[in-house]
């Protein structure tokens, strides 16, 4: 998450009906049951008055135009401004947000003729601006957006399976109760707590298009899944209320816990400095101060967050990115990084520089827990660095989305796969277990051993 501009999918998927239509005025003793659509319509007028309002104080306030030759005159076509334009010239600009099917990645095409005037449409003879692209790839993103959304719910489940499964086989056996292995265990635990907030928001609040609906259109980069059936939108929005207190919650939630796993990460890399440069394999630690960072410190920058949120920029369920402040949480979370990259870097430098000759069987077991943690930091930090930077290109776009997601939804699976399954004290501990019950099983006979099978005539 960076200041997480995600930039993919800013689409949305209501239909583009009906964008002018005239109100009628209504029941009130119906407003629950039509409000959704009221609201949204009243929305969408808003925001273009306003921009109306603000195209006129443009046009009032740049200078006239005052190159040579023939020109079209900067206008207001209903949805956007358009500049003074040399005859002769096509000008675009992204298409506006607002409408919920407008993907404004796209682009809005205005031509000024070469006499100076705006092109005229021939059926209307009206002056026309083309917004066409703006919907033209709706319904393929929008099957993207499902592909997306199920990616990320897969995704957090697969984590939560396997971090508990790793959580599990750490407490089973007791040969590995070691501070280490309780720095993993407090790691996986806030990442299954996230995961499982992850989920639940996805379930009720970003698949609820009652809640989703009343939020600006760029919105975080799984939370772009809107419904295109009115009739399902009503009946999903009795089925999940929209509770603004709620939601919120969730979100703080979900904050705090994203800052304690990179946080419990930085604990993974201070430990190993202090075990291995500051203390020179000293066993023992004193993790309290441990706990108090992964569990305590994430709450400031989360609170801070929510205090200013409500104050400053209180969108509804804080779902927006189009804010500064997620830079409270973000920017704790990438000095964490920048300073577990440092202290894995350095132990490096201490492992190969110091101990090439001396305590070579523990340089290399430690080298081992490095060389983990040195692949996990830059992996789970890549979003961090590469997310603003979300190709223009459709295609392009389309991968980057793809290879995003699968790094932040899959993360949980990545700590448990290099933390656990391919640990080597586990690994080792595992086969003593396989061949315990292999002596077990021998006493009816048979001897197994992998994949081989041997008789007791056969031993």
């Amino acid at each position: 998450m960076f200041i997480l501009k995600n930039k993919c999918l800013l689409f949305q998927t209501l239909p583009v009906h009906g964008f002018l239509e005239t109100e009628t005025e209504m029941d009130p003793t119906a407003e629950s049951q039509v409000s959704p659509v009221v609201t949204q319509k009243v929305e969408e007028r808003k925001k273009i008055i306003d921009g109306q309002y603000k195209c006129f104080e443009k046009m009032n306030r740049d200078q006239p135009y005052n190159k040579s030759g023939p020109y079209c005159n900067r206008t207001w076509d209903g949805w956007l401004c358009w500049d003074d334009t040399p005859a002769g010239t096509y000008t675009s600009q992204n298409c506006p947000n607002y409408f919920p099917d407008f993907d404004s990645t796209e682009k809005v095409t205005k031509y000024c003729d070469e006499t100076g005037n705006w092109f005229r449409h021939p059926e209307t003879n009206r002056t026309w601006s083309n917004y066409t692209l703006c919907i033209a790839h709706t319904k393929d993103k929008l099957k993207m957006a499902y592909i997306l959304y199920y990616m990320a719910i897969v995704g957090h489940a697969l984590s939560i399976v396997s971090l508990l499964i790793s959580l599990a086989i750490f407490f089973y056996f007791r040969s590995l109760c070691c501070q280490r292995i309780t720095l993993h265990k407090n790691l996986f635990c806030s990442y299954v707590l996230n995961s499982a907030f992850t989920i639940i928001n996805l379930i009720t609040v970003v698949n609820n298009p009652k809640v989703v609906q009343r939020n600006p259109v760029k919105v975080f980069h799984i939370t772009h899944l809107k419904n295109i059936d009115q009739n399902t939108c009503l009946l999903r929005s009795l089925i999940f209320p929209p509770l603004q207190i709620g939601c919120k919650v969730l979100h703080f939630f979900h904050m705090y816990m994203l800052g304690c796993n990179y946080f419990w990460m930085l604990c993974e890399g201070i430990y190993l400095h202090t075990l291995i440069v500051v203390a020179v394999f000293a066993e023992e630690q004193h993790l309290h101060w441990y706990y108090l960072l992964g569990w305590g410190f994430p709450l400031v920058p989360a609170s801070i967050h929510a205090v200013a949120r409500k104050k400053y920029f209180d969108d509804n369920c804080w779902m927006s990115v189009d804010t500064h402040l997620l830079y409270v949480v973000h920017g704790p979370i990438m000095a964490a990084l920048l300073v577990n990259l440092f202290f894995l870097l350095n132990i490096v430098r201490v492992l190969v520089t110091k101990l090439r000759d001396t305590h070579r069987a523990e340089s290399n077991m430690y080298m081992k827990a490095v060389r983990a943690t040195l692949i996990l930091v830059p992996l789970l930090g890549i979003q961090f660095v590469i997310f603003p930077w979300r190709p223009e290109n459709r295609l392009a776009g389309e991968i980057y989305d793809y290879i995003m997601h699968i790094l932040m939804n899959y993360q949980g699976l990545l700590v448990a796969t290099i933390f656990c399954f391919f640990n080597g004290e586990v690994s080792r501990l595992n086969n003593i277990l396989i061949i315990h019950k292999g002596i077990f099983h021998s006493n009816c006979g048979i001897i197994y051993y992998g994949s081989l099978f041997l008789s007791r005539n056969e031993k």
